[in-house]
């Protein structure tokens, strides 16, 4: 990897203010100084430090004026020498430039490779790496946050302050095992438990923030639900300020979900529209009904629409029931026409009109509240990527294996296990334990050039 130089464009296609052509690598510094001309000759870069000149095509006549900038590594993003050109934005300049940086030695970057190459050089850790993708993809203040408190290695830390302690307990079990003829310390089973259950708690109370995790990176799900033309497609059309869905005085317009996305106090939250609750001989619309039992199922918050024009119905009834245990904000539509439902003993409802917008202010504070709470109330630091999830769930019964055989009176070989295979799981959230298969596949998510 050493004498492989890689080239690539690290800036979106298209036009734009800039575009970036990035090389890394032992030769980068020469290969770049290869297609870069300044008027000002000899041209000795200096690290860290941006020249103005141009950038020579292959038949040695200038493309495009051009920034130069040199990083020595191993204080560069790649722990390599990095060099970048930074030309005016557009797809074909950038792509000939990279087509002569190509014809000088380099080739063409993998998907991902600058930043393994950031991972191989031991500038981040793997969750750090992973952090940057996560930045890029941010769609919400809360999920950009999160991703740069990761970035800035807040979870690699905590992880390798969690395999510090099961190092410790492995360190003296092993230790018996190995020179048992030696006055080594014993350490009471109580002191090994007691370790144990302090690593426990702290995989644990990182894995309580999946849920918190999954909201800030993908949004909350708020769902739309109700019987077939309460006014559900016109709240959603509301709430999300653009026709996301057809309206209709027909019932059963609905056949499928929809969904619209909006930004709430720098949180994503997302909008579902469900097909009316009603019996039905269409099969489609049936289909349409089972896919809002599945949206009921996944959804973080529901919001139960009743006609509040007309007296409730069966189906109305069955709806309360059946979300009675979830977190739900209940309305009484069609607020500007009469309200005469009467709601069951102990259920409180809002009323609003898609129509008026009344009562939608306050239900988008409530949403919003909502929305805030569910990132904010678990810590400082949440658990948004699925590998690690399921790493911490091992863990944690990795953890509990251990203290089970420690309180069951068992060999320490059998607790000694237990204990290395957690230090070693957890070491894969950072990268310290992982296979380079794993690995390439994980940067193979990446753009090229990043």
């Amino acid at each position: 990897m050493k004498s492989d130089v890689i080239a690539a464009i690290s800036t979106p296609r298209g036009e734009g203010g800039i575009a970036i052509v990035r090389v890394s690598g032992q030769g980068a510094l020469r290969i770049g100084k290869q297609v870069f001309r300044r008027a000002r000759q000899p041209f000795r870069a200096k690290p860290w430090r941006v020249y103005l000149g141009e950038v020579m095509g292959q038949d040695a006549e200038p493309l495009d004026e051009c920034l130069f900038t040199y990083f020595r590594g191993p204080r560069s993003f790649t722990g390599e020498d990095v060099v970048e050109l930074s030309l005016h934005g557009g797809s074909f300049v950038a792509g000939r430039v990279l087509e002569v940086l190509l014809t000088k030695g380099a080739r063409l970057a993998d998907p991902g490779e600058f930043t393994k190459r950031a991972f191989l050089n031991g500038r981040l850790s793997l969750a750090q790496a992973e952090a940057v993708i996560d930045i890029i993809r941010s769609e919400s203040d809360a999920a950009l946050r999160n991703a740069g408190k990761q970035l800035r290695g807040l979870l690699s830390n905590e992880v390798k302050d969690m395999r510090a302690h099961l190092l410790q307990v492995m360190a003296h079990l092993e230790a018996q095992l190995d020179f048992p003829e030696h006055d080594i310390p014993d350490l009471t089973r109580a002191a090994v438990a007691t370790r144990l259950i302090q690593v426990g708690d702290m995989v644990a109370k990182l894995a309580a923030t999946v849920r918190a995790g999954r909201v800030a990176r993908e949004g909350l799900r708020v769902v739309l639900a109700g019987r077939a033309n309460v006014g559900k497609s016109s709240l959603l059309n509301s709430l999300a300020g653009q026709e996301r869905a057809i309206v209709t005085a027909q019932p059963g317009t609905t056949r499928d979900t929809v969904e619209a996305q909006v930004n709430v106090n720098g949180v994503l939250v997302t909008l579902i529209d469900t097909a009316g609750l009603r019996e039905s001989e269409d099969m489609v619309e049936k289909i349409g009904m089972k896919r809002t039992l599945q949206a009921l199922d996944n959804a973080d918050v529901v919001l139960v629409l009743l006609d509040g024009s007309e007296p409730l119905q069966e189906e109305d009834y069955e709806l309360l029931n059946l979300t009675r245990e979830r977190q739900r904000v209940v309305l009484l539509t069609k607020a500007d026409l009469a309200i005469c439902a009467e709601l069951p003993t102990g259920v409180e409802a809002l009323a609003v009109s898609a129509k008026t917008k009344q009562g939608l202010p306050a239900l988008g504070g409530q949403i919003a509240d909502m929305a805030v709470r569910a990132v904010s109330g678990e810590g400082a630091l949440l658990i948004t990527n699925l590998r690690h999830s399921r790493i911490l769930v091992e863990t944690q019964s990795l953890v509990t294996a251990a203290l089970d055989t420690v309180g069951a009176g068992w060999e320490i070989e059998l607790v000694a296990t237990d204990v290395r295979l957690a230090y070693e799981r957890l070491g894969e959230i950072t990268g310290e334990t992982i296979s380079l298969d794993v690995a390439d596949a994980i940067f193979a998510e990446f753009c090229i050039g990043k």
